[in-house]
């Protein structure tokens, strides 16, 4: 497991922005993407003097509301919710925060032109559960694409984004923000978790549910692939997700394919299975074969379901890791929107 032992992962070299803040970002989105309409609902909380209108004067918030429904007239916006995958779902996310109750109360408060990052992550966040929400495969949602997105919908909105407060929730809402955190972290370990059982399962259940899958009927799945490696030219370069991950190796230590030249797994829980003891091809304390080609193993430790290698097959796997910035479950998709995947790539397929 990434960090296993510590809890965290390693600082990458060169960063100026702290693990924990790091961590206390991602875990806040993670919040946000459960009530998009947290952060407006707490700062509406907080006391404030209400003064009397001038005669004339327009509300607070009234340019703001107004401002943000031609939001998706920007061309840079556009381009940068493309990025993030969110753009499909914009519009009827900012409609949406808008006319809530809770949205409508923090439009009514002084605070709303005092920080316009504020509003700008709860139309993301909604975004986001409106496209994690809908059927099909999981998104590939980008952390970084995601501030940059609230970064722009803040400088185009009236007033001020506030003091560090672009795609991060620094502002007079953390401490409030942190207690909250805490008790959730409380209530999941109870009742909290109840009450969340389906969301909880619907989350894992697809990766969960294919590796058993595959784990009881695994054999057509490695023909498949070793089909797709026999119609490919070589050299040839296995990229697999999650379960691929494990069929690729599985298929790899069963059969000596000489054409592929790599493989790469990507949040994969194969070195998981084999320290269980539950990887088909292999028994647990055996090495692998001397015919399993050169091995790069990506994860991002906010992923759990992505396991590292090097510890488990020593010289044999390279592990590397990615940060999407994104919490799990999204983390686990998250990889294939994160452009440092493909400038990886770029450098290693031949």
């Amino acid at each position: 497991m990434p960090g296993y032992g510590t809890g965290r992962g390693i600082p990458e070299a060169g960063s100026d922005t702290g693990a924990d803040d790091l961590d206390e970002d991602v875990e806040f989105w993670g919040l946000l993407y459960l009530d998009p309409l947290l952060e407006l609902r707490l700062l509406t909380e907080e006391p404030a003097t209400r003064a009397e209108l001038a005669p004339g004067a327009r509300p607070p918030g009234e340019a703001l509301s107004s401002a943000a429904l031609s939001l998706t007239g920007d061309t840079g916006l556009r381009r940068l919710l493309d990025a993030a995958g969110i753009a499909e779902d914009f519009a009827a996310a900012v409609a949406a925060v808008l006319t809530a109750p809770d949205g409508r109360s923090y439009l009514r408060t002084p605070a709303a032109d005092a920080g316009t990052a504020v509003l700008a992550r709860a139309f993301v966040a909604e975004s986001v559960r409106r496209r994690t929400g809908r059927e099909g495969p999981a998104p590939a949602l980008d952390g970084t694409a995601r501030d940059a997105a609230v970064a722009r919908i803040a400088d185009l909105l009236p007033g001020t984004p506030g003091p560090d407060e672009r795609g991060t929730h620094r502002g007079p809402v953390t401490r409030r923000v942190k207690r909250l955190a805490g008790r959730l972290a409380l209530g999941l370990a109870s009742a909290q978790a109840v009450k969340r059982r389906s969301a909880l399962t619907d989350a894992a259940h697809p990766a969960a549910g294919d590796v058993l899958l595959y784990l009881a009927r695994g054999a057509a799945i490695r023909e498949a692939v070793a089909q797709a490696v026999r119609t490919a030219e070589p050299p040839v370069v296995l990229l697999a997700h999650s379960l691929g991950g494990i069929a690729s190796l599985d298929l790899l230590v069963l059969r000596p394919l000489p054409e592929v030249a790599l493989l790469v797994t990507v949040g994969s829980q194969a070195p998981f299975l084999y320290e269980l003891g539950a990887l088909p091809s292999l028994e647990h304390g055996s090495p692998l074969p001397a015919h399993v080609p050169r091995w790069l193993n990506v994860y991002d430790r906010r992923d759990l379901l992505g396991y590292v290698g090097a510890g488990v097959f020593p010289g044999r796997v390279q592990d590397i890791a990615l940060d999407s910035r994104q919490p799990f479950p999204l983390s686990h998709s998250a990889y294939w929107s994160n452009p440092e995947l493909y400038r990886l790539l770029a450098g290693e397929l031949p």
